[in-house]
């Protein structure tokens, strides 16, 4: 089966992937939720700076530790590479690492944070699958789940499920990128 790129991200009811703070603080928990098996569906992580450093902050219950550093790819002009060493961090050229790592065997890529960096597979053309797990939350101002991107495409999706958590009011979604003719580069 294909390597799939897949956009995994929450979002809160008005497409808002964090607040102009940065804070996560209005996510949802639910215990429902197996970030463990979740993670498991996927051997390579590929995220923005802001990203990153969430993660670092997480300490001991970071699920990134430990991996190979060719795994977990940051996105970055700020980052210096020698001062993270666990990671790879590229300023450049990752739509075409992405393209090689589709072409090779391996679990999914999740794509885990930054709608520029969304915005930036799907306009290539990489992204196949969306999947949002909206927040009952309404924050009103923010990161979107997807930036203004170098064009104003629009991109058909293709519903392939959804699952509401009853402990919290989480939805989770599930979409596919419909690709037509031009629009898919990969």
């Amino acid at each position: 089966m294909p390597r799939r790129i897949r956009y995994n991200v929450a979002t809160s009811l008005d497409g808002f992937i964090a607040p102009p703070n940065e804070s996560t603080d209005w996510i949802v928990e639910d215990a429902g939720v197996d970030f463990v098996k979740l993670y498991e569906e996927f051997d390579t992580f590929i995220m923005g700076r802001k990203t990153y450093e969430t993660m670092l902050a997480m300490g001991e219950q970071n699920l990134l530790r430990g991996r190979p550093k060719h795994r977990i790819i940051v996105i970055s002009r700020q980052l210096d590479p020698a001062d993270h060493p666990d990671v790879t961090v590229m300023r450049d050229g990752y739509i075409e690492h992405l393209k090689e790592l589709k072409g090779t065997d391996g679990r999914d890529v999740w794509v885990m944070g930054g709608g520029w960096l969304a915005t930036a597979c799907l306009e290539a053309g990489l992204l196949d699958t969306i999947e949002a797990a909206v927040m009952p939350v309404v924050l009103r101002d923010g990161f979107k789940l997807f930036t203004r991107g170098e064009d104003s495409r629009a991109f058909k999706l293709a519903f392939r499920g959804l699952e509401q958590l009853p402990q919290s009011g989480i939805i989770m979604t599930r979409y596919d990128v419909v690709y037509e003719g031009a629009n898919r580069h990969a």
